[in-house]
């Protein structure tokens, strides 16, 4: 493949990357765990051995200016921030190959002699 189609390709890869982007979901970070928890009263079922206790709740937790926040997600919810969660890991994904493709395109275009990139659509 000649340089020019390469270029051609990482040019069309990222206009299919910047598509992506612009069409994302809701976006929500962090991390989804389930606990169970013993009430403390002792003739309940979880206060048995090996009983795993009341549950699950769930919890979605992150990191915010270097403290954890967490917070409780009701059940009802907990498909919708599956959702969400994975949309964010989905910008994470392309913004990554976004990054890598605009460096190739920038070498490219050092390595083919040109001395400025396409215009940035607006």
């Amino acid at each position: 493949m000649s340089h020019t189609a390469d270029y051609h390709d990482l040019l069309q890869r990222r206009e299919a990357l910047c598509h992506a982007l612009a069409n994302l979901g809701e976006l929500r970070p962090g991390s989804l765990k389930s606990r169970y928890r013993q009430c403390g009263k002792p003739n309940c079922h979880c206060a048995q051995p090996g009983d795993p206790g009341h549950g699950p709740n769930w919890f979605l937790s992150r990191v915010v200016k270097g403290k954890m926040h967490t917070r409780a997600i009701p059940v009802e919810a907990l498909a919708r921030t599956r959702e969400q969660l994975a949309e964010c890991q989905r910008l994470r994904a392309l913004t990554a190959e976004l990054i890598d493709v605009s460096d190739r395109l920038c070498q490219a275009q050092l390595a083919g002699g040109m001395s400025s990139a396409p215009k940035k659509k607006r």
